[in-house]
């Protein structure tokens, strides 16, 4: 019936009856109690309860384990660990083969979670086939079938297979109703169902009727003072938005939020929907201003729900839940960067959104949990696991009604304030958990107030203009295909200035022009004005910028823009050095370079095999990398150079901490936009190691593991190591993403290919001045200005971009 907490009661009384241990009683009822806590939201109390089940039924108690086992599975589906869950899934269906093979019920829980992750993983064609096993099996059971066809019409629908989802609600729906009678609350949930058949068909009218006649089973079963009464008014306030009934919708709307607000917090996924659902509703009745108020509220809240619950996800886990916040924050950005609005303050929370969700699936990366674990102190692992189960309990604690949160005594305030406290006791002595301070919400004053004299920060923000309407009873909404762009310059003194740019400039025409000058050694004077003349107005009285680049500008490098009419460059006037976020910067660390190098160059390419391009030899990169050694092997510089045979995979993996590591080889970007893991897309060729299991290939997600935070400079000599797929919003998934990661200060990296003679001189004039000034920003500047005056080619001076974390 939905009230959890008279059935949490009752369990715990009748477990309390029980006095004799591992009784199979006690264990069945553990196991319902674990599952009754997962369903009302409280993750951390159900997975003790079905670990501890699962503990004593071990050995004994056959049955309940794996039905144990099933449960402890669905609940980590919740939290979003796919991986594990699947491996106990399968484990567990082959144990009841092999065991109750003439009896399919006892299959079904497993079947059906299994159809259930598979369908959190977008593969449709897996979670119909343990749904099909399950009704296969199960035919003739009154009770389970339609739950079963109601899932599979679920999967459908996710297909657009919309008849076959129809006739599987309907007839799941009419099961519920002859077994449960007209009030229930799987019954009812069959009936929404078909109701959103309806509604994406277009038969509104039987939309309304059907989901009217939910809201009022919803309001039998729950009450008016409930979340899933609160859907339903949303489903409904949402159709009468489409017939153009926008007082109705609004007042459905806005009792839904109370509802939400009250029952489960500000920070609620539902709640923040039914935010976005009122701004939607702004946009149609053309109040920019009332829309953008509730896009900027949901995405506070939003915003500050990623950062609690990023640290007790994984990086695959994180990226998954970014993208579903990536439009919301360009949608708003779309109404904010608006001609009117530009220069107001919801341009300046735009910006503020931006610099806090730019780049923040570059911090807390799975490295932090490795480093602490294999520390071997005692002291400190029980620290951080403590900080790990109290963000766990956090990042649950949002997903809680407030009448839950008060029963169980749990203050969202406290649980935030002694989270930070751990974070900062773990800072003092693992410097990869600055990381995580990194996470807290930054604003641009912030920034404002680190920047040196003479220098501004630059972010710039790639958009897409948005609209959202009612055409024919259907609502249109969604983003144009052209890319526009923004810039905020951030000065000190609180200054902060926007940029913009005629709507009809095409950039992407402009990266062709730039990429076609390179290309065949044509001094370029077209592109300065399309890509920096509207910049550089703004940055006049500075001689140093951090650039945060977004979309096409991770392409280009501005260094090498030339402004026909002063016959200047822009590096005659600015030096440019790339972040991936401007709080980067308020997390600057004045630290020593260790003088230190490993050097790496002409691998050994025998052995390795690639399908991205054909290896040959690179006999100028490892006179390159002696060079390199030669010219630090002075003033108590420690050099070891590795070459040929030696420059294995294994061998660079090995590395830790050293000053500068520094790698000559062949590197690789393959351009594929279905890739959903990009970072195993890029990376660099070295040997392979006789025996290894490693294979020769060093892609970005393995360089991302690697311990170099104490590392001042990594630099890339190979061709295009700057390239990687560019997410919008996020930077590149790459190279330059990866070593940023695993601890390194600044990356040298390139965007083109450079001849070896090229190539080899700026290297020696990089660590000659490296060596003098111990500081690899001012020796990356020094180095280029000097090598201009030997060869003023822009192909070859600009070859090189330095990304750094400040």
């Amino acid at each position: 019936k939905g009230d959890f907490p008279k059935s949490v009661e009752a369990l715990e009384t009748a477990i309390g009856l029980i006095n004799v241990p591992a009784d199979s009683t006690q264990i069945a009822l553990q196991i319902e109690l674990g599952t009754t806590y997962r369903n009302f939201g409280d993750m951390a109390k159900s997975e003790t309860i079905l670990l501890k089940a699962i503990a004593s039924a071990e050995g004994n108690q056959e049955l309940l384990l794996l039905k144990a086992i099933d449960r402890l599975s669905a609940l980590m589906i919740e939290l979003g660990d796919f991986s594990d869950s699947e491996t106990y899934l399968l484990e567990n269906l082959q144990r009841k083969d092999s065991l109750f093979r003439d009896t399919p019920l006892l299959k079904l829980e497993t079947y059906n979670n299994l159809s259930i992750l598979y369908y959190r993983l977008n593969d449709m064609e897996s979670a119909e086939k343990y749904i099909a096993r399950g009704l296969d099996e199960n035919q003739d059971i009154r009770t389970v079938k339609p739950k079963l066809l109601n899932n599979l019409g679920t999967i459908y629908m996710r297909e657009g297979k919309f008849e076959e989802a129809e006739k599987y609600f309907i007839e799941s729906a009419e099961a519920f109703q002859e077994i449960y009678g007209s009030i229930n609350p799987d019954y009812a949930t069959s009936l929404s169902n078909l109701a959103g058949i309806y509604k994406i068909r277009g038969e509104l009218n039987r939309a309304l009727d059907t989901y009217s006649k939910v809201l009022d089973m919803d309001r039998a079963i729950y009450g008016t003072n409930h979340p899933t009464y609160a859907t339903s008014l949303s489903n409904v306030g949402l159709l009468y938005m489409q017939f153009g009934s926008m007082g109705m919708a609004e007042r459905l709307l806005k009792q839904a939020k109370q509802i939400r607000l009250k029952t489960l917090g500000g920070y609620h996924p539902l709640y923040i929907k039914t935010v976005n659902d009122l701004a939607i509703y702004h946009l149609i009745q053309e109040d920019t201003v009332a829309a953008m108020d509730a896009f900027d509220h949901a995405l506070d809240a939003e915003i500050h729900h990623m950062h609690d619950i990023f640290p007790v996800l994984t990086d695959k886990q994180r990226k998954l839940y970014f993208n579903e916040t990536r439009s919301n924050i360009e949608r708003y950005c779309a109404l904010a960067f608006q001609p009117s609005y530009v220069h107001t303050e919801y341009a300046v929370h735009a910006v503020n959104h931006f610099i806090n969700t730019k780049g923040m699936l570059f911090y807390a990366s799975e490295k932090m949990r490795r480093i602490i674990l294999s520390s071997g102190d005692e002291a400190i692992i029980k620290t951080y696991n403590t900080w790990r189960e109290e963000k766990y309990l956090l990042a649950q604690a949002y997903l809680l009604t407030q009448e839950e949160r008060e029963r169980q005594g749990l203050d969202i305030g406290e649980m935030e304030t002694y989270c930070i406290d751990l974070e900062k006791e773990l800072a003092q002595t693992f410097h990869v958990f600055l990381e995580e301070e990194r996470s807290a919400y930054h604003t641009w004053k912030e920034i404002s107030e680190v920047l040196p004299d003479s220098t501004a920060m630059i972010d710039i923000i790639q958009f897409r203009n948005y609209h959202a309407k009612i055409v024919d009873q259907e609502l249109d909404q969604g983003f144009e295909d052209q890319a526009h762009y923004v810039a905020f310059v951030i000065k000190k003194d609180s200054v902060i200035e926007a940029v913009t740019w005629d709507k009809e400039i095409d950039f992407e025409k402009g990266l062709k022009l730039y990429n076609n000058a390179i290309k065949f050694g044509v001094k370029d004077k077209l592109t300065h004005r399309i890509f920096w003349g509207p910049i550089q107005e703004h940055v006049k009285d500075v001689n140093r910028v951090y650039l945060s680049p977004d979309g096409i500008y991770h392409k280009l490098n501005p260094a090498i823009l030339y402004d026909n009419q002063q016959q200047k460059y822009v590096a005659d006037e600015i030096d440019i050095t790339n972040i991936t976020s401007g709080k980067d910067l308020i997390y600057t660390e004045d630290k020593k370079l260790i003088k230190e190098a490993r050097i790496v160059g002409n691998p050994d390419f025998s052995n390795v095999q690639t399908e991205y391009m054909q290896l040959k030899q690179l006999a100028g990169a490892e006179e390159e990398a002696k060079d390199i050694t030669k010219i630090l092997d002075v003033r108590k510089w420690h050099t070891e150079s590795y070459y040929f045979s030696e420059a294995t995979e294994d061998q660079v993996k090995a590395f830790q901490n050293p000053g500068v590591m520094h790698i000559a080889t062949h590197g690789f970007f393959k351009d594929d936009p279905d890739n959903i893991d990009p970072l195993h897309s890029s990376g660099i060729f070295l040997s392979k190691q006789v025996g290894s299991s490693n294979d020769g290939i060093l892609t970005a997600y393995e360089a991302m593991n690697m311990q170099l935070d104490q590392t001042s400079l990594v630099v890339l000599a190979a061709c295009e190591t700057g390239l990687g797929t560019v997410e919008n919003g996020e930077g590149v998934f790459g190279l330059q993403r990866a070593f940023l990661v695993a601890g390194a200060d600044n990356v040298l990296i390139s965007l083109v290919k450079i001849n070896d003679q090229a190539a080899r001189r700026f290297m020696n004039l990089l660590y000659e001045q490296l060596r003098e000034t111990e500081n690899p920003q001012q020796a990356f500047f020094n180095a280029r200005a000097l090598y201009r005056l030997e060869d003023d080619n822009p192909y070859n001076w600009g070859a090189y971009i330095l990304v750094t974390k400040g």
